[in-house]
């Protein structure tokens, strides 16, 4: 764990926020280079992408307060902190930025009459290849850790991280890398999907699909202090891959 990466004087690299900055420019560069593809502006891609960037931070925040809101009753000032301690960015939630990511690039789409399901099947692809990067931050930072667990993946966590000092000593399910691998994985995925000329939607109904089900399972060995946080968790992920089925189904009967 290491969730700063160097220092000179007061100045600190912290490795969540390097891995958000590898996922945001990694994410631009994949949809520039294949929008024409899609029949997309290439041009019009980096405006996007400041949209979704500023969606993403205040939706994962907005979500994360909306599930832990016991935690800033005597302190809402704390609802625009997300840096913190340990050392790096926290309170995020994937989910909301998601949701804030999705609602921006509609509106930019609507303001910019650009073709809205072929955007959402090029952007499929950045999307997971960012969670895979960013949860190798969380795993840095040593946030979004899983349960204590007797199986060959558990890993002892430092006492200083939030991950050591809830479990000092015991071997945790490493849920950050999970998340990581899955995202790599339907990164991987989607640009199998490409070749096989779907609908456009089709392919974005499907990663969504996908990625709410990994989630779904993920979470099971994900430590959360309040169950009622695991459940919305959950709610939300079988609602969304619900939502990709029914995607794929309306999209891909599309003439």
């Amino acid at each position: 764990m290491m969730p700063v990466l160097f220092r000179v004087g007061n100045f600190q690299l912290y490795s969540y926020g390097v891995m958000l900055f590898i996922s945001f420019v990694l994410g631009i560069w994949i949809v520039e280079s294949r929008a024409k593809r899609f029949g997309v502006d290439p041009k019009k891609i980096t405006d996007l992408a400041l949209w979704v960037l500023l969606a993403v931070v205040i939706g994962a925040r907005l979500f994360y307060v909306a599930f832990h809101l016991n935690e800033f009753r005597h302190d809402p000032v704390g609802i625009i902190r997300f840096w913190g301690n340990p050392p790096g960015l926290s309170g995020l939630m994937f989910y909301g930025g998601f949701l804030g990511a999705f609602i921006a690039g509609l509106i930019f789409v609507w303001l910019n009459r650009l073709p809205v399901l072929n955007l959402l099947d090029a952007v499929a692809p950045a999307l997971v290849l960012g969670e895979g990067f960013t949860r190798i931050g969380c795993f840095l930072n040593g946030c979004c850790f899983g349960k204590p667990t007797n199986c060959p993946l558990g890993m002892v966590f430092p006492v200083g991280s939030a991950a050591g000092s809830t479990f000092p000593g015991q071997p945790i399910h490493p849920t950050q890398l999970y998340s990581s691998l899955a995202g790599f994985i339907l990164f991987a995925v989607a640009l199998g999907l490409e070749r096989r000329r779907l609908k456009p939607g089709v392919l974005f109904g499907i990663i969504l699909a996908l990625y709410s089900l990994f989630r779904f399972g993920i979470d099971f060995v994900r430590y959360y202090e309040d169950t009622a946080n695991f459940w919305g968790n959950q709610v939300v992920a079988l609602s969304l891959s619900l939502l990709g089925l029914i995607l794929i189904i309306i999209f891909s009967r599309r003439k």
